[in-house]
């Protein structure tokens, strides 16, 4: 009885407490100095941050989404998620298109560097001021290889020489 009870528990508690995570696909192209990616968030996930921080309800997606929802999401989406190459050079972040599929809205972006990226600084911190729990992962693809990142509140930052 009390194994069924742990493993009743341990199943429910699934549901209990929610997954919060984000992806973001990056293709670094470091002779170009050119940097695409994609970043996936859950659109119930991005009306928690539109409702808390902007005191806005949003609607995403619906006939009845607020008018300033997307521009609040890409103000927050360049607040929280940045990236330095080199030296501490800033690259600003183009957002060519947002989207959103099924249950999640994709941002798509590039960033261009002046020179040949040889140092990659990311920072992530997506969610991770309303969800203590957040996971943001990160697959970077340099040509050469591809790896994954795990990032959280305290652990929001990849470091990557190329």
């Amino acid at each position: 009885m009390f194994l069924f009870l742990t493993v009743w528990l341990n199943f429910c508690s699934i549901f209990i407490h929610p997954v919060y995570v984000s992806m973001t696909n990056m293709d670094v192209d470091a002779q170009k100095g050119n940097i695409v990616m994609s970043v996936r968030i859950f659109t119930d996930d991005l009306e928690t941050i539109l409702h808390n921080k902007y005191n806005v309800h949003s609607w995403i997606g619906t006939a009845n989404e607020h008018r300033d929802s997307r521009r609040l999401l890409v103000e927050y989406v360049k607040e929280r998620f940045s990236i330095n190459v080199n030296n501490g050079e800033k690259l600003h972040l183009a957002i060519d298109s947002v989207a959103i599929v099924e249950d999640a809205m994709w941002f798509y972006m590039k960033g261009v560097s002046k020179k040949t990226i040889r140092r990659v600084e990311i920072d992530n911190r997506l969610l991770t001021d309303f969800f203590s729990n957040q996971k943001n992962m990160v697959i970077i693809n340099t040509g050469r290889d591809e790896k994954g990142h795990i990032l959280n509140r305290k652990n929001h930052i990849i470091e990557l020489s190329l």
